[in-house]
């Protein structure tokens, strides 16, 4: 009888030390996942091993929706700075506005390409599996936040001084049409 006390005394300071620290662990887990849902920011794409396919295929589409929109926002972020810069003629400003939509067609143009020249429309009946669209959207997330990090100096501005600047603003040029 004395062994059996021990023993479920034993029992219960393990599980006493355990349980908390398993609940802690998983309690984090879950916290983190919901504050990544909270804050609806998927910037990267993650979903760890124990994911299943559709887990997957969502998130790597939530983390390319994430980056579309971002890239889109700060587009359109830079139309509204540039429709109140201080343009030298209204043809430097319409040629500005028209490479500006140029550029960004013909940034979809290629990527639709890429992902085209990777993984064939037409062969998807063939070949094409569960964990394809991960793929296709890893495409789809690398070249979005590219385009996005490459957007910037238009919108935060060059360096003054900065002589390779092209039609960019400086930070100081910005800086000074939003007082």
């Amino acid at each position: 009888m004395k062994k059996y006390i021990i023993l479920a005394t034993v029992v219960l300071l393990i599980g006493a030390v355990a349980l908390p620290i398993l609940f802690k662990f998983n309690n984090k887990k879950h916290s983190e996942k919901a504050q990544k849902v909270e804050q609806n920011n998927p910037a990267e794409f993650d979903p760890g091993p124990e994911a299943d396919q559709a887990t997957i295929n969502l998130d790597s589409y939530e983390a390319v929706q994430f980056w579309k929109q971002k890239m889109n926002a700060r587009l359109q972020n830079i139309k509204k700075i540039y429709e109140r810069a201080d343009w030298t003629t209204p043809a430097h400003e319409t040629r500005f506005f028209n490479n500006l939509d140029a550029s960004q067609k013909a940034f979809e143009a290629y990527l639709k390409a890429q992902v085209e020249l990777q993984y064939p429309k037409a062969e998807e009946d063939e070949w094409w599996g569960s964990g394809i669209p991960p793929c296709i959207n890893l495409i789809y997330l690398k070249h979005y936040k590219s385009r996005y990090n490459e957007l910037e100096q238009w919108e935060k501005g060059t360096p003054d001084g900065e002589m390779c600047g092209g039609s960019a603003l400086t930070a100081y040029e910005i800086g000074e049409m939003g007082r």
